[in-house]
């Protein structure tokens, strides 16, 4: 039987023993910017481009959709314009010979007053040109109302074809961001539904790590220093990762925390990242910091 004093100094080993094990080292899986990009028009599929796994550059290429529908409007809008534009051209020069049968008038109506004041002419007369110049005025105005209607309607064919010019544009669905295709929704020959995802693309030149820590270990992380990463994968292999982001706003542990207590802790997140220039790294793979 161990006496009080022999149990008491096992306790206190224990403790020290205790004490002097390191803190495990935060883990987390590694993370990467990843975009869904989706068709903005509906319509039949003509071609696909890259694959599941393939690497796009931002601009390339990813699916084409068939507009041949929106050609032929647009082809047609824009003979309607080029008809409109000839319409106000006779409109313009229609309202020049109107201006300057208005100033004709006008001269004649001065005239024929001076003529009346002298008494050569009669009031008649002056009566006369008096209407000939208010009917030469409404002639040019009702011309540059028409000049007006005109112009309005070619602006808004110009809307039409923008319109219809950023339609086909849009029917060619190009790679936003460069990275590596993760899943290609869509093929020759199928329909493709707006708004649907039909690719999504991760760029995988870095990857982040996001660990948690609790309030008292966050002294022990800087922003922008460089930390060792183990990646489990490369068989603990240490690469090197800087500190890009640590959360001002404490949270619970994610749910995916092993034990209840542990995700009743109020703990801040901490975004590591690291380069992936050789590609070894994937999205998924655990990994821990090595905190100082």
């Amino acid at each position: 039987m161990l006496t009080r004093p022999v149990l008491c100094g096992l306790v206190l080993l224990l403790l020290v023993a205790c004490r002097d094990q390191p803190l495990p080292n935060p883990s987390g899986t590694l993370e990467a910017t990843v975009v869904d990009v989706a068709a903005v028009l509906p319509g039949r599929v003509l071609s696909v481009g890259p694959q599941e796994g393939q690497s796009v550059a931002r601009g390339d290429t990813l699916a084409v959709i068939d507009t041949e529908v929106m050609v032929l409007q647009r082809a047609e809008a824009a003979s309607r314009r080029l008809g409109l534009a000839a319409q106000a051209q006779a409109a313009r020069v229609e309202r020049q010979q109107l201006c300057r049968r208005r100033a004709l008038a006008d001269t004649t109506w001065a005239r024929l007053g001076e003529l009346q004041r002298q008494g050569t002419a009669t009031r008649q007369q002056l009566d006369n040109a008096a209407a000939e110049r208010d009917v030469a005025s409404l002639a040019v105005e009702s011309a540059e109302a028409r000049l007006a209607a005109l112009d309005a309607e070619g602006q808004h064919l110009e809307a039409v074809l923008a319109v219809f010019d950023r339609q086909l544009r849009d029917g060619v669905l190009l790679a936003p961001v460069g990275g590596v295709v993760l899943t290609r929704a869509l093929e020759a020959g199928e329909v493709a539904v707006a708004g649907h995802p039909a690719f999504r693309l991760a760029d995988l030149s870095t990857l982040d790590l996001k660990v948690y820590l609790e309030a008292g270990d966050l002294d022990r992380v800087r922003l922008g220093e460089t930390l060792p990463v183990l990646v489990d994968a490369l068989a603990g292999q240490r690469l090197e990762g800087r500190v890009t982001w640590i959360s001002d706003e404490a949270e619970f542990t994610p749910k995916n925390a092993q034990t209840r207590q542990a995700r009743a802790q109020l703990v801040y997140a901490v975004k590591v990242r690291l380069a992936n220039p050789e590609g070894r790294l994937h999205i998924g793979m655990p990994a821990e910091v090595v905190l100082p």
